[in-house]
């Protein structure tokens, strides 16, 4: 066959393709293969090609990666028992996991021996008889799982399509020293991973910045300089960190086309430096290409949040410990962001590293300053958007109230470009209340100063979906007028409210209508259950990024305006306690890389059913008042600084007999709105007895009225249904349900 590459292309289940050089065998000391990945193999093979090149400049590197035998793809089938690191030794577990792994073979030529690797361990052996491979592979497979991490196997368990392309040779680009002018080291790596904002300001193609910035002026005369010094910007989010890098790539760009060296700003992310870095040691080797090529040069380097570079990956490294050599010694600037909180945590951890920037602190700007900033920021938008000076400072004022997990002007400036975006071309006053309303989902009457709001009617508006805890509801009212009266600490969530009573009595049921009421939709609503938190591992995924998004750090970064549900408080693990302390006292949680998250802008809610326990019924009894008070079992079970911590224990009582028949009527209306109903134009009519019947039966001792919605289903929903089914010309008719003796259509 003409010589050619082979490569081991893979496509994953989120649709991306990775793309590995595969070679004949490897050495002692030896770094990965070439990879890369992208949306389609075509885009994966010409990301490879200048690594390719570049891996097989040398003659002796050529002869392992070119290929002339052909190279068949077979797959085998193991289940592994997989392990866990203990003190007392590596322990193996007796359940088995079943994984499918791909291995390529090839006949060596003048010899009847055949060279087998498999790429997603990088091994590669020569074998006397196909046959026996199957069994080598599971011995090293074996030996693997014992000393390495268990969980670098589990990947494996999924099947992916997986195959070998015959790739032609392509022809290495001539490798050059660094000149003076336009002409630039090639990077490879860095075009891969990041993306160079003096170029694209150079194309229009860089967000604007506005006004003048007098902390970005003190890094004018560095910008003058052959080698750009470390810069740490320091300051709160959404004071504007991320727009001076905006500024000194600009500056660059000018001072490139008249005089000096030609400076690059490669701003990139961890996250998208460890972007498709599937084997062991990939992600390293991607670091130490990216210092190859930056090191000496006159290139930035800017990898926004400093924090998240220092986080460790699953070997225990981090992306910062193979950086930091280069950035200390001085050959590799660069430029990051942190708080003042993580600047703290990132000097106890590399002080050395910290040492070698230069500390640059950027102060949040002032209403004045935002102000000015404002029109000719709202001018360069496409479509223009522009506030009046009325608008402009009543802006100020909600965004300082409402939004206090960031900072000005990035708030501000958020909200303007929210505007341009729904096409918002004139803001007044009154427009700014109801538009500031919709790009936040808070009420329009809990943000304009002219609407009264009193604890009445918002208590009204919550027991609409909250049956029989009129009580309770009027309590967290009370939170809610708290608010908009601006008399709520700012150092501290919203409100913290404890929910205390039997199940099935509108607790969570309570949550969501405070969701509702304070952002529109239930979505907002973060429900934890902590029940499942109740061992190390548990209370770590809560703190844990995740590229879904899941945790509890995650959602509440991503959307700060929430109300998050502590379900079962009292089944947590003590640890879980720790955690919630700080998001009660402080209105901050750290997560697992150190970052913090702001929780002051969430309504904390959580339910328990301590002290419900009576020798009557639990959720359901004729006489409201002889609910048990739950404090003294409350104040019993938690710790006194939990309890300091609450704005009130909101007591739930039973559901009286009345109570439940409401409920069904809530459950009936919310069935009227069903699409199969509305499409036929049916209409449901419920008798008196009827609403008692469903009541009763959809009671419970135990679980209060939570199985009535249950009961509804199989009563009245699957009937209708089967009738539905059975005559499709059916609509436009009215559904009686009643009870045996009476006239109806449905007997429940």
């Amino acid at each position: 066959m003409k010589p050619s590459f082979r490569v081991f292309v893979t496509k994953h289940h989120g649709g991306l393709y990775s793309a590995v050089l595969l070679r004949r065998f490897r050495t002692l000391f030896d770094r990965p293969p070439p990879a890369s990945m992208a949306e389609d193999v075509e885009t994966a093979l010409q990301r490879l090609a200048p690594q390719a090149a570049l891996a097989t400049d040398d003659s002796d590197e050529a002869a392992r990666y070119i290929w002339t035998e052909q190279l068949e793809l077979r797959r085998i089938e193991i289940d592994i028992h997989p392990g866990r690191p203990d003190p007392r030794g590596y322990v193996i577990a007796g359940a088995t996991v079943p994984i499918r792994l791909a291995y390529a073979a090839a006949k060596l030529e003048g010899a009847t021996l055949y060279r087998v690797i498999v790429p997603r361990f990088d091994w590669s052996f020569v074998a006397e008889d196909l046959d026996a491979v199957p069994d080598t592979i599971r011995s090293l497979v074996f030996a693997a799982l014992v000393g390495d991490n268990a969980a670098s196997l589990y990947d494996l368990r999924r099947e992916l399509d997986e195959q070998i392309v015959e790739w032609s040779p392509i022809e290495a680009p001539i490798r050059t020293t660094k000149k003076s002018g336009d002409e630039r080291t090639p990077a490879p790596t860095l075009e891969a991973v990041a993306e160079d904002w003096v170029e694209l300001a150079r194309a229009g193609r860089l967000p604007p910045t506005v006004g003048v910035d007098p902390t970005f002026d003190q890094l004018l005369p560095a910008l003058d300089s052959k080698r750009m010094p470390n810069v740490l910007l320091v300051g709160p989010r959404g004071c504007g960190k991320t727009a001076i890098v905006r500024r000194i790539a600009r500056a660059l760009l000018e001072r490139g086309r008249a005089k000096g060296p030609k400076h690059r700003v490669w701003a990139t992310s961890a996250d998208r430096i460890v972007a498709g870095m599937v084997y062991l040691g990939m992600w390293q080797q991607r670091c130490l290409a990216m210092v190859k090529e930056l090191e000496g040069g006159a290139d930035l380097l800017y990898v926004d949040r400093l924090t998240d570079i220092m986080a460790p990956m699953s070997d225990g490294a981090s992306i910062a410990d193979l950086l930091a050599p280069a950035v200390i010694a001085g050959q590799l600037p660069l430029v990051a962001e942190c708080d003042e909180a993580e600047l703290v945590r990132a000097r106890q951890r590399q002080p050395a590293l910290i040492d070698s920037f230069r500390i640059v602190r950027v102060p949040e700007a002032s209403t004045a300053h935002v102000i000015a900033l404002l029109e000719p920021y709202g001018q360069r938008l496409d479509p223009k958007v522009e506030l009046t000076h009325d608008a402009a400072r009543r802006l100020i004022e909600l965004a300082a109230a409402f939004r206090r997990d960031s900072a000005f002007p990035g708030k501000a400036l958020a909200f303007v470009d929210y505007c341009s975006l729904h096409k918002h071309a004139r803001l007044e006053l009154d427009d700014l209340v109801r538009v500031f309303g919709a790009w936040s989902g808070l009420p329009v009457d809990l943000l304009s100063p002219d609407k009264a709001l009193d604890t009445k009617a918002i208590a009204g508006e919550l027991a609409k979906g909250v049956i029989g805890q009129d009580a309770a509801c009027s309590t967290a009212a009370r939170v809610i007028a708290r608010l908009k009266a601006g008399l709520d600490d700012p150092q501290r969530p919203v409100g913290a409210l404890l929910f205390a009573g039997p199940t099935g009595v509108g607790k969570t049921e309570l949550a969501k209508q405070l969701a509702r009421y304070l952002f529109g939709d239930a979505e907002r609503l973060v429900r934890i259950d902590m029940s499942e938190i109740t061992t190390g591992s548990a209370i770590a995924r809560l703190i844990t990024p995740s590229p879904a998004g899941t945790s509890l750090a995650d959602k509440i970064r991503r959307q700060p305006l929430s109300v998050v549900l502590f379900d079962e408080i009292e089944k947590a693990a003590d640890a879980a306690f720790d955690l919630l302390l700080g998001v009660l006292g402080e209105g901050r949680l750290t997560d697992a890389f150190g970052r913090l998250v702001d929780f002051r802008m969430t309504l904390i809610v959580m339910t328990t059913n301590l002290g419900a326990a009576d020798p009557k019924p639990a959720g359901f009894s004729s006489d409201p008042d002889a609910a048990p008070d739950p404090s003294a079992a409350i104040r019993q079970f938690f710790r006194p600084e939990l309890i300091g911590r609450l704005d009130a224990i909101v007591a739930f009582k039973p559901l009286p007999p009345p109570a439940l028949e409401r409920i069904v009527e809530l459950e009936l209306a919310k069935l009227r709105l069903r699409p199969g109903i509305t499409a036929r134009n049916l209409r449901l009519e419920l008798t008196p007895s009827a609403r008692t019947q469903l009541a009763r039966l959809g009671h419970d001792p135990e679980l209060g009225a939570r199985p009535l919605r249950r009961t509804i289903e199989d009563l009245v929903v699957a009937p209708l249904a089967e009738r539905m089914a059975k005559d499709p010309s059916w609509r436009d008719a009215t559904v009686r349900i009643g009870t045996r003796g009476e006239p109806a259509d449905l007997v429940v």
